[in-house]
């Protein structure tokens, strides 16, 4: 009867411990970043009974999360690839509103400018045709002056937006330095708290959306994390160490922005 009562006691402390990772779990549904967690069980050490050995119940053995690498990464890498394309689009598409524009875009005023040329050319003598032609010459060159500054308002933006995004970068990049700190306590991943591993997924994944990221695993769960075309490159993230990434003008093209890591200390240049 006392064996019976210990085997029964022990499964309803592991699965009382079960139902909590349960309970867990459905309070945890809409909270960013969570992974869904199992509780293993394994059975406790027989003893052995005459000449045989006897179950002596079950034991909570961890709590692991539902988390598949392969995936991850490829979410990662597919987020950058997706995230990359929508400046692009978003400028072309402003880009292109902007020279169809009929109030400010380049076509409307250069068809009025060239039939007051034609006109013009077909009656020189006439001052009305003069003034009319030096009128839509005048108004096709302050199309013009428009233009520029639509350009320049759009180069403006652009490299705000840059700025802006670099500076999330480097806010996250500090995250996951302070995350590792945290992880280095432990040597070992399955060691580690799950909410931790949660929180360092969720933040590889925001910076993947800004910039496209390379990641390297030690076994204690800590990252490594670059963006240079070989994992050893451009090194933003190893151990509680962290590289500030910066934008500056170019050296030989004012036109262009170069991104540079650690300029400071020992700047790399991003190609």
């Amino acid at each position: 009867m006392s064996d019976l009562l210990t085997i029964g006691s022990s499964g309803i402390s592991a699965y009382q411990r079960a139902l909590a990772t349960i309970s867990n779990n459905i309070a945890n549904v809409n909270t960013e970043g969570y992974t869904r967690q199992d509780v293993s069980l394994a059975s406790n050490q027989p003893r052995l009974m005459g000449g045989s050995y006897m179950g002596t119940g079950a034991r909570f053995d961890a709590v692991r999360r539902q988390y598949d690498a392969f995936v991850e990464s490829n979410l990662r890498n597919s987020q950058s690839d997706l995230k990359s394309q929508e400046p692009l689009l978003s400028y072309v598409n402003r880009l292109i509103d902007v020279m169809g524009d009929q109030s400010i875009g380049l076509t409307s005023a250069m068809n009025v400018f060239f039939e007051s040329a034609r006109d013009l050319a077909s009656n020189p003598a006439s001052t009305v045709q003069r003034s009319i032609f030096l009128r839509d010459a005048e108004g096709l060159a302050a199309r013009f002056q428009q233009l520029s500054k639509q350009f320049e308002l759009l180069d403006n933006e652009t490299r705000q937006s840059v700025e802006t995004d670099v500076g999330q970068a480097n806010s996250l990049t500090n995250q996951l330095a302070l995350l590792n700190k945290q992880l280095s306590k432990h040597s070992h991943v399955d060691q580690q708290p799950s909410e931790l591993l949660d929180q360092r997924d969720l933040l590889l994944r925001k910076l993947s959306e800004i910039i496209s990221i390379k990641t390297k695993f030690a076994e204690n769960g800590s990252v490594l994390v670059s963006i240079g075309d070989t994992i050893d490159q451009g090194i933003l993230v190893q151990n509680d160490k962290v590289r500030a990434l910066s934008v500056q003008t170019s050296s030989t093209d004012a036109t262009r922005l170069e991104f540079v890591i650690d300029a400071y200390g020992t700047p790399e240049t991003l190609r």
